[in-house]
């Protein structure tokens, strides 16, 4: 669980790695463990990332489905019009900017993770426009992977240069999920080599949407933590 907002009485929680092992599969295992994280949690609203094999426990408990994500994996291209949007190393100095960008379009305070996003991602990078930021993103390791996440930006050609900004500064495979209504950036970064790999329903629990503005959030940090 990770919690959002401000300390003992969350905004948000977000549940990840749900996991049983597989000889301990079917026996009601992960619906006792989902029913103690949501007694626990009380009237803090929750969300999470559900597979297709998850998604009917998590209904079964009370979950709707508000929004998809589609997972897509490969080596990035290079090629076209390259968005004209600036980018660069993001610095000490950007991390206050950052989170207030972040809190604006996530809808709550996400600092504690943030802050430790420098340490743990091998990129982390800022899209402006006449020395203001409006857009960041990171890339960090997992597995052979570089994973994009949070990618929050103004608007699709700023996600776009972020991206490609990444990109060229990796020689590993890039895996991202992508909110399913970015169509215009899910079909450019399938034409530009990386291929869809699985769709993922996003959930919530006590509340009806997410907050924030959807249109500028692109990508999640983690499916294990919005």
């Amino acid at each position: 669980m990770t919690e959002y907002g401000p300390a003992g009485r969350p905004d948000l929680g977000a549940i990840g790695m749900m996991l049983v092992a597989e000889r301990y599969a079917c026996q009601g295992i992960g619906r006792r463990l989902m029913r103690h994280v949501v007694s626990e949690m009380g009237t803090t609203p929750l969300t999470l990332h559900a597979t297709p094999y998850g998604r009917p426990l998590y209904e079964e408990l009370g979950f709707k489905v508000t929004g998809r994500a589609e997972m897509v994996r490969g080596h990035f291209t290079a090629g076209g019009p390259e968005p004209a949007v600036s980018t660069r190393p993001a610095t000490a100095e950007d991390l206050t900017t950052i989170l207030r960008l972040d809190e604006e379009v996530f809808g709550t305070d996400r600092t504690p993770m943030l802050a430790r996003l420098p340490a743990f991602a091998d990129q982390l990078r800022v899209a402006e426009e006449s020395g203001r930021i409006i857009g960041y993103t990171a890339a960090w390791p997992n597995m052979d992977d570089h994973v994009v996440g949070p990618l929050i930006a103004r608007d699709t050609q700023t996600a776009k240069a972020l991206i490609t900004s990444l990109a060229a500064r990796t020689d590993r495979p890039l895996r991202t999920d992508i909110d399913v209504r970015h169509e215009d950036l899910l079909a450019w970064v399938k034409e530009r080599g990386l291929a869809s790999i699985a769709f993922n329903s996003v959930m919530t629990y006590g509340i009806s949407e997410l907050p924030g503005d959807w249109t500028r959030r692109y990508a999640p940090l983690t499916v294990a933590a919005g």
